[in-house]
């Protein structure tokens, strides 16, 4: 989609963000106070604009193309920025404000985030946080695409046109059911690992490379019992003790109740990898972004020295 050369208007925009979230043209038109016919106008000239059909339309209501789903994540983070530049215009180092966005691991936003929300409400309540919690690969592609301010991701140095600081270089745990009131050691050597029967996600998962990358060094084959992309059904089969896997400890404490599961770092060798704070190259953080930036930065450093995130500061 050329967006430049369709000539394209915010107020359409606006208008195809409006229906997505209304899930009707009735309802969309009653909340940006237009003719319902003239809302309609819009959009299908939107849609003759881009070539595209943007929205699938039935007696239900109204329901986002796969065209009108990228349109639509383009459209609202355009407007919400859009929205917030005159607070921005008003904001000053000291008192900065403004609309953030911050792409985050499910399991590390589970850890950070409320405390990152007291800290804002506390210092900077005229700043709003917006967390897209998705996996690596879509909070990567976020960020090359500059959808979002900055992110916490494990693939920076992968990245495109987009600018990184190590902040941690993470330990990976084998995970199992707890069977026995016996106490077990903080750690086990790969080779035992390998033996296990394993419940691991495919290779396009960030984690799975990096124990099949160790496994490879290390001369072993690795016992994978099941393969799944779902990161909670992965968690439900280990607490069922269908086989363990392998994860970080944020993961941990957010999908398994305490003492349900034992969690010991692989050594011998030690498998890590790096996680940076990373953001887009040509996209500068404003006031609001750099003092979000500073306290998902400070919370995460909190983590790591008090233990609940198990790895090396890199900052």
């Amino acid at each position: 989609m050329d967006l430049l050369r369709s000539a394209i208007s915010l107020r359409q925009l606006h208008y195809l963000v409006a229906v997505a979230d209304a899930g009707s043209f009735s309802a969309a038109a009653d909340q940006t106070h237009v003719a319902q016919p003239a809302l309609s106008r819009q959009i299908a000239l939107l849609e003759a604009q881009v070539g595209l059909r943007l929205l699938n339309r039935s007696r239900k209501g109204v329901t986002l193309t796969e065209g009108g789903t990228r349109l639509y994540t383009l459209a609202r983070s355009m407007l919400e920025r859009l929205g917030s530049v005159q607070m921005e215009l008003r904001a000053s180092e000291k008192r900065p404000a403004g609309v953030v966005t911050v792409a985050l691991p499910p399991s590390v936003a589970s850890m950070l985030v409320p405390k990152v929300v007291r800290e804002l409400e506390s210092r900077y309540p005229e700043i709003i946080l917006r967390v897209e919690d998705g996996l690596s690969l879509e909070n990567g592609r976020s960020l090359e695409a500059e959808l979002i301010d900055f992110g916490i991701v494990p693939t920076a140095d992968e990245l495109v046109d987009v600018d990184y600081e190590p902040l941690v270089r993470e330990s990976l745990l084998l995970v199992e059911r707890r069977s026995t009131s016996r106490r077990v050691r903080a750690s086990i050597a790969f080779d035992q690992v390998a033996r296990l029967k394993l419940i691991v996600p495919p290779r396009s998962f960030h984690t799975r490379r990096v124990i099949d990358d160790a496994a490879l060094s290390s001369h072993l084959r690795l016992n994978i019992a099941y393969e799944q992309r779902s990161v909670t059904t992965i968690m439900s089969m280990v607490r069922d003790g269908l086989g363990a896997t392998i994860t970080h400890s944020p993961a941990v404490e957010q999908f398994w109740t305490p003492g349900t599961v034992t969690a010991r770092r692989i050594v011998r060798p030690e498998i890590t990898r790096t996680i940076s704070l990373a953001r887009p190259s040509n996209r500068t953080l404003n006031f609001a972004a750099q003092a979000v930036y500073d306290v998902v930065k400070h919370f995460a450093i909190e983590a790591v020295r008090e233990g609940r995130w198990q790895g090396t500061l890199l900052c």
